[in-house]
């Protein structure tokens, strides 16, 4: 797999379901969470009438968007129908020149509920590092594949007086139904025949 230097290609790689598994470490009293769930990635294009009614929440020409995703995080143990408190969308605005590095809009961002602008880079093997300030502190996410299956993020969060928590995770691809129904119907033939 090629390593993605841009927010489109990052994102067609991450279309689909992941599992996440997490470790959070909050360093100002000591404590450690952990956690699994599941993040879904919907891509979409510059077309998507998300864009404008985001992007002209924060100002921003909605023409230079070049299209952008919806995000959902689930529980991995319970079915949930799927709402918009808990998705978020992102929209890409590469810089004119360079679409290795630009601007994601968000409807909400991940520390504070609000919507933000966020500035990320993509070096030439593919990580890709996203930084947005909040009123009150700074969050850093860096984001890289190890393989089409597998993916890595680390973040913390800074506030004025440091940083105060780390998160470190570890996504796995989940398999699509049609995979599965594809599997169940290789599993059965191969089983027919030693019958």
């Amino acid at each position: 797999m090629d390593p993605a230097r841009t927010m489109d290609q990052f994102l067609a790689a991450s279309r689909g379901a992941w599992l996440t598994r997490r470790a959070v470490h909050h360093l100002d009293h000591q404590d450690d969470e952990f956690g699994n769930s599941n993040l879904v990635i919907e891509p979409f294009s510059a077309q998507d009438p998300a864009i404008e009614q985001i992007c002209l929440t924060l100002k921003i020409n909605p023409e230079l968007a070049a299209g952008g995703a919806r995000f959902w995080w689930e529980s991995n143990l319970k079915p949930l129908a799927r709402t918009e408190d808990q998705a978020a969308v992102l929209i890409d605005i590469p810089l004119a020149g360079d679409p290795s590095q630009g601007f994601l809009v968000r409807d909400k961002g991940y520390v504070e509920k609000q919507p933000v602008l966020s500035q990320y880079t993509f070096s030439s093997d593919g990580v890709m590092t996203v930084t947005t300030r909040y009123d009150s502190n700074v969050g850093t996410e860096r984001c890289w594949f190890v393989t089409d299956q597998v993916r890595m993020r680390v973040s913390s969060v800074q506030c004025l007086d440091g940083v105060t928590m780390t998160t470190y995770c570890t996504e796995l691809r989940c398999p699509s139904d049609a995979t599965l129904q594809a599997l169940r119907e290789s599993a059965n033939s191969l089983a027919a025949g030693f019958s």
